[in-house]
């Protein structure tokens, strides 16, 4: 089975190049792209939280050890699939589910989860969740389900604060050999936008333009480059 993405060829999301605001969170998912000490991790936060950027690398670091695993974006597949795509995950080291709120609600889809669920415990395959809600606070319906997502570590992916958005910034600019200087990034801060998301649109905006145009990222490249954006 293929990942399905969204992504372009620009965005590619790696461990090195995502930003660990806590350490704690780092270790814990250093341990478990190991592979054998952790069974069951459970990531939440905000939609800008960096949760995908996580879920996509945690599977593509295991792929290049030679490991099976797979990302599944529940949101993409509750509309353009059915709830049978999770009986074809057999064969997996790993299996990293993103959106898990998507399937609120819908019993098929959360039935399909539960017995997913109980079909990787047998086969000793680890499991990576990440939705908006903890555990204990999801809107899933299903009990049993209810009762499966609060057996694994729970981590908060905490919003990031602007010192911290200013070196997820370089660091992403840097995975893309593209130099940011410290007050461009704080320009981008200060007269753009604090989400994740959009900064990290922003950023493969003038990444294109530099290449372009031959150009350092500079203030005023970078102010007229968005004024024409």
């Amino acid at each position: 089975m293929q990942i399905p993405l969204r992504l372009s060829l620009q965005q590619v999301y790696k461990l090195d190049n995502y930003y660990f605001a806590q350490a704690e969170l780092e270790h814990v998912t250093s341990r478990f792209c190991e592979l054998n000490n952790i069974d069951f991790l459970y990531f939440w936060g905000n939609q800008s939280s960096g949760k995908t950027h996580l879920l996509l690398a945690v599977a593509e670091h295991c792929q290049n050890a030679s490991k099976r695993a797979l990302y599944l974006p529940l949101a993409e597949l509750v509309e353009e699939a059915s709830p049978d795509v999770l009986e074809s995950v057999e064969g997996l080291d790993a299996l990293c589910i993103d959106d898990l709120e998507a399937i609120a609600g819908k019993k098929e889809w959360e039935e399909a989860l539960f017995h997913c669920f109980n079909r990787l415990q047998h086969t000793g395959c680890k499991l990576l969740i990440a939705s908006q809600s903890n555990p204990a606070m999801t809107n899933i319906k299903l009990p049993d389900l209810r009762s499966r997502l609060a057996t694994g570590l729970v981590y908060q992916l905490d919003t990031l604060n602007d010192e911290q958005k200013n070196k997820m910034l370089m660091l992403q600019a840097q995975s893309r050999g593209l130099k940011l200087p410290e007050e461009v990034a704080q320009y981008l801060l200060r007269h753009h936008s604090r989400d994740t998301n959009e900064l990290m649109s922003l950023l493969k905006q003038l990444d294109s333009a530099s290449m372009v145009e031959k150009r350092r990222l500079t203030i005023p490249f970078v102010r007229q480059t968005l004024a024409n954006g």
